[in-house]
């Protein structure tokens, strides 16, 4: 089912306000396509805080979502994490990201944002060796 929404994480910034970032925006899509042959390298994206750095990688997502082909097997798979700011063990954290992962995942071959807004809620539990098996 796809949505009539435009993009698959909110941006902050109004697109009318949002200039001069093309060429950031055009960088950073084309090397995530290139990251699936292993052609593209590294990047680092640095700048003071409320430069727009987040807003610019909240944008790639967005076209790295809408602009492919799902069934692609040489799509680029968009996930967006923002790590927060209040410490985590191990644990957490693991279980936190492989969540995020596999909902984006999901939502990008099924073309459906609505995956991404119902946050899937697991109970938590005391962070223990004994919660995981490793097989």
């Amino acid at each position: 089912m796809k949505s009539t929404q435009e993009y698959a994480i909110k941006t902050i910034v109004p697109n009318e306000v949002y200039t001069d970032r093309e060429e950031f925006l055009t960088n950073y899509f084309d090397a995530a396509i290139l990251a699936k042959t292993r052609r593209s390298m590294s990047s680092l994206l640095l700048g003071m805080r409320r430069m727009g750095k987040t807003e610019i990688f909240k944008r790639v997502i967005n076209r790295l979502f809408f602009e492919q082909d799902p069934q692609d097997p040489n799509a680029a798979i968009p996930v967006f994490f923002q790590f927060s700011d209040e410490t985590m063990t191990r644990d957490s954290f693991a279980l936190e990201y492989v969540t995020n992962f596999i909902r984006w995942y999901v939502a990008f071959k099924l073309q459906n944002v609505e995956i991404l807004s119902n946050r899937v809620q697991h109970k938590k539990v005391a962070p223990s060796i004994n919660h995981w098996k490793f097989f």
